[in-house]
């Protein structure tokens, strides 16, 4: 009998749980075609891709191990590539979670405020990015 999974801590629940993209001549796809992005792997994309964490500091935030993150990061970013590529639908949902507020947890890893700063930094690069390319969308 396999053990019980291990409770994966997330500071967010996305409000947002489907993304689908805009298809030409209502053309829709299967239910079969369906993404589900568990809450789980959402957490790892917005603590790594977004808050810029690295995956140790991730791991600890959601009480998991280095390799779990790590195999977690690997399956959402080709569950979003799905997404991009073939223009399935993505639905936010499921996995064994437990809530709680994101600010103790940074403070629970030993985020100090030097972290913090390069966090910011580097998401803010990203964001110049976004805003000096938006003419060419």
């Amino acid at each position: 009998m396999p053990r019980n999974k291990k409770f994966r801590r997330i500071g967010y629940l996305s409000t947002i749980k489907h993304f689908a993209p805009i298809k030409r001549n209502n053309i829709m796809n299967n239910s079969s075609d369906d993404i589900i992005l568990n809450n789980e792997e959402f957490e790892t994309i917005r603590l790594i891709d977004y808050k810029g964490y690295t995956q140790v500091e991730c791991s600890k935030s959601m009480n998991i191990a280095r390799t779990t993150v790590q195999q977690l990061y690997t399956d959402a970013r080709y569950k979003l590539s799905l997404l991009l590529l073939e223009g399935r639908h993505l639905f936010i949902e499921g996995g064994v979670v437990q809530l709680v507020d994101d600010e103790s947890l940074e403070k629970e890893i030993g985020i100090g405020e030097n972290e913090v700063f390069r966090m910011r930094q580097r998401r803010n690069r990203g964001r110049q990015f976004r805003n000096n390319n938006e003419d060419r969308f």
